[in-house]
């Protein structure tokens, strides 16, 4: 990855597309704190990144949830953590299970809290995972490619649901996808990026207002960005 600088303005959402092996779930990580750079810096509120942080949720596309805890475990494993390391911030064990019960219910899950993974759809696994992921108020959520493995109905369902926790519970987020309308649909900012080395080849910035209804994901300004994006990555990956 070479010559990569982006600004992500804080309460915004930006999502990164492109070929794979472009090095977007790279730049993922070194956002969250788990790899770190050979030069350069990622700063989040003006602080070097020197390790993994604690402000951050993250949700993948598989959901991984532990199949051994309940729904309502699952989505506390966060704060337990947070607990275990002695972080100030993590409130009482009761605040701890309104704050999961009110997100449950948020993502229409309420009466699930007792229920174990294999209990669930994908779709439903994925809104706990997402639950687990603001459980404790992160500033930062990324999301590597969340949707990718839900039916067509089922991800456009989760692009509304993301908007709407979004409005709810602030955060600034980071996207990872290959889907272009999921693209459009989340992020205020798109930033095509091309490979050997990885980086930012185009940034777009969505026309559209936020939040915004499939019927605006689906209509003719969206279409058009997607057409160009389209051949963006296609152009990066012919001259790869």
């Amino acid at each position: 990855m070479a010559g990569v600088s982006v600004r992500v303005p804080r309460g915004t959402t930006i999502a990164f597309v492109g070929p794979s092996g472009c090095g977007k779930s790279t730049l993922l990580k070194l956002m969250a704190g788990l790899v770190t750079t050979s030069r350069g810096a990622v700063l989040v509120n003006d602080v070097p990144v020197t390790g993994p942080l604690r402000n951050v949720g993250m949700a993948f596309q598989n959901p991984v949830l532990l199949p051994w805890r309940s729904v309502l475990g699952n989505v506390l494993l966060p704060l337990e953590i947070l607990h275990g390391h002695g972080e100030p911030r993590v409130p009482a064990r009761e605040l701890w299970e309104w704050r999961a019960a009110e997100l449950l219910a948020t993502v229409g899950l309420a009466g699930s809290e007792g229920k174990h993974p294999r209990e669930l759809s994908g779709g439903m696994r994925q809104r706990v995972s997402l639950c687990r992921a603001l459980v404790h108020e992160p500033e930062i959520v990324l999301l590597d490619e969340p949707f990718a493995a839900l039916d067509a109905f089922t991800r456009e369902e989760m692009w509304e649901l993301h908007q709407r926790l979004r409005q709810r519970w602030t955060f600034t987020g980071v996207l990872v996808t290959h889907d272009l309308r999921e693209a459009i649909c989340l992020a205020q900012t798109i930033c095509v990026m091309a490979g050997s080395p990885g980086r930012i080849a185009h940034v777009h910035e969505v026309p559209l207002p936020y939040p915004r209804t499939l019927a605006q994901a689906y209509g003719p300004e969206a279409t058009d960005l997607i057409r160009l994006m389209r051949e963006q990555i296609r152009s990066a990956r012919e001259a790869a």
